[in-house]
């Protein structure tokens, strides 16, 4: 290794520089190997400059071993990310979707709330985990998080109606059917909102 820095100093490249060079050709290849679809070979040629502190490193790694189907591993590369970054968000909405089809649905809510510790506003997300919520019968849950979307959305299409549904089965059928209603201005004759009116009447 001394060897190696002399013989770069005396050339006139520093060692750090030179690393640098090397993480910028191995995520060249990366991505060159990514357009071939051969998510292997992209995460390979990462590895070979692989270091667990390095944010951006475990954040594609994560996501090329998911795309490869490799959803154990890219869990595990993202909670790294996420360890080295806890305030960002983009690794954990990473994490989301190798644990989704693991069917982790209790991990993903766990990363959709901590999203939201940092992000209160973050529409998509309050409108996803509503959606979970929503799944699982938890309606006043769903309730307060499709009623944030359709504050900060008013005339979004499924904010309004997992919001108008959300309310008829919380028993607030006035309120229900003028979602219901709106949602028919957005996209005349939806099946959804009209099944949700013919139930109320």
């Amino acid at each position: 290794m001394k060897f190696l820095t002399v013989i770069l100093l005396t050339i006139g490249i520093s060692p750090l520089f030179a690393q640098e060079i090397s993480l910028q050709t191995a995520f060249e290849k990366s991505y060159a190997s990514e357009k071939s679809a051969n998510y292997n070979e992209a995460a390979q040629a990462l590895m070979q400059v692989y270091s667990e502190k390095s944010y951006e490193l475990n954040l594609r790694l994560g996501y090329l071993k998911y795309m490869a189907g490799a959803y154990n591993d890219a869990i595990i590369f993202y909670r790294k990310a996420i360890q080295i970054m806890p305030y960002a968000i983009e690794p954990r909405l990473g994490y989301v979707y190798p644990a989704a089809a693991l069917n982790k649905w209790d991990d993903v809510i766990i990363q959709y709330q901590a999203i939201l510790k940092i992000d209160p506003k973050n529409s998509s997300v309050n409108y996803k985990l509503g959606v979970i919520y929503y799944n699982r019968k938890k309606y006043t849950q769903a309730y307060s998080l499709f009623e944030k979307v359709v504050n900060l959305y008013p005339f979004d299409y499924d904010g309004l109606l997992m919001y108008a549904w959300t309310n008829y089965r919380m028993g607030k059928l006035p309120q229900a059917k003028l979602l219901f209603k709106k949602v028919l201005l957005i996209s005349p004759n939806d099946k959804s909102a009209l099944e949700g009116l013919a139930l109320i009447k």
